[in-house]
């Protein structure tokens, strides 16, 4: 009980103080999410050690339930902040980031694996698939705020965000291919498990249950507002308590969460009215705010230091070829098809944005769960920390050179 006192102490406190400069931190070389790391790094236990989770009787547990609520409040919002015609006008673009980008980072990323990291290509394929996915937390760091909105154009920012929502539950697909292949010894089975509980149950069931869900609430909503039976501070946590009951129902229900809880959210926003939708865009910003910071904390308190060491220059030298390659890879053989209204700087900008982040989390934490290998983890957890240091510390000058190339 001490430790979680101390948690939430410290978790509310940079909360805070993040609230306290928040205008101020967008135009520093620092992100929030960087910020929240290196507190719990600070307070972990390699430094202060007022959190030291190797104590607590199921400290990875609480990281996965962490990072899977945090994702599903967070693609919520991004669903729901988006235009709805840019959910039309962009699906050109982000259909092709959602299929072969993410083929292409994932290869990379497990090409990547095998080379450096001389694991087998299977291991490879499933470490690959875990550092895949665009996180949706990290990146609303750097396309939201004031400073985002008056560098970068709506197309890209909508881009981005939505390319960043969505492909957090499509990486299900492919993270639990070569988890069912390592499981089964007659590859046969595996693939017919594949195709039955991931494709159909795990996203088909998923995209459903959001999508039905989101519209329900939506049209409640509606009549609710025309029979004047809803008091305004009641829609405060409207939202938020619909992304975590889609995301725990597609769950025991054995399907993809995260991916039902963007669907829901997208459904919800091109079924209500958009002055309601702005309203509730502001009030899920607001308390995504609360979520997404203490995710940081934890992750800072948990990072693998000695495991790092032991596992010596090979796992530093992946984790930087993914951030310098992984991405800019998959710009490279999708880009010229987005359209002309993209230029040369908003493919330059996707293919270095494109963090890795609360959903490698969750599916590394996923993956050494299944397999008992903590490797993915260990490995998944240096990738993350580099992607947050080195966008986080790029993200305003990258804004700032962008608005520069505008014109």
């Amino acid at each position: 009980m001490h430790q979680i006192n101390i948690a939430l102490a410290v978790a509310t406190c940079v909360i805070v103080l993040v609230g306290l400069v928040s205008s101020r931190i967008e135009s520093l070389p620092i992100s929030k999410p960087l910020l929240a790391v290196g507190v719990g790094i600070a307070v972990g236990p390699e430094m202060l050690r007022w959190l030291v989770p190797e104590n607590w009787p199921d400290a990875h547990a609480i990281l996965e339930a962490a990072a899977r609520f945090t994702l599903a409040i967070s693609v919520f919002g991004v669903a729901l902040r988006t235009p709805k015609e840019d959910y039309r006008r962009l699906l050109r673009p982000v259909g092709l980031l959602l299929t072969g980008g993410m083929l292409v980072m994932w290869l990379t990323s497990a090409g990547l694996a095998w080379a450096i990291l001389g694991i087998s290509p299977l291991l490879a394929l499933l470490l690959g698939a875990i550092v895949t996915p665009t996180d949706p937390v990290v990146a609303s760091s750097i396309v939201t705020g004031g400073l985002a909105e008056r560098s970068l154009p709506d197309r890209l920012r909508s881009t981005l965000s939505l390319e960043s929502g969505a492909n957090d539950g499509l990486a299900y697909v492919i993270v639990l291919l070569p988890i069912l292949l390592l499981d089964n010894t007659a590859s046969s089975a595996a693939w017919e498990r594949w195709v039955w509980e991931v494709l159909i149950i795990g996203v088909l069931v998923a995209i459903l249950i959001g999508a039905i869900i989101g519209c329900l609430v939506a049209k409640a909503l509606h009549q609710a507002n025309m029979m004047d039976w809803v008091e305004e501070h009641s829609l405060l946590g409207l939202t938020v308590a619909l992304s975590l009951f889609v995301v725990t129902a597609a769950k025991l229900l054995g399907s993809d969460g995260i991916l039902a809880a963007f669907a829901a959210g997208a459904a919800f926003n091109l079924t209500i009215d958009r002055s309601a939708a702005y309203e509730e865009q502001n009030v899920q910003e607001a308390i995504g705010k609360l979520f997404n910071l203490p995710v940081f904390v934890l992750f800072g308190a948990m990072l693998p230091w000695r495991e790092w060491i032991g596992l010596g220059w090979p796992l530093l030298a992946f984790a930087f070829a993914v951030l310098f390659l992984r991405r800019p890879a998959a710009i490279l053989l999708t880009g010229r098809g987005f359209g002309g209204a993209f230029k040369l700087r908003d493919a330059i900008f996707l293919g270095w944005f494109a963090p890795v982040g609360v959903a490698a989390i969750y599916y590394a934490k996923l993956a050494e769960e299944r397999t008992h290998d903590p490797l993915y983890w260990h490995a998944a957890s240096l990738v993350i920390l580099a992607s947050i240091l080195s966008h986080g510390i790029t993200s305003a000058a990258g804004l700032a050179s962008y608005r520069r190339a505008s014109g």
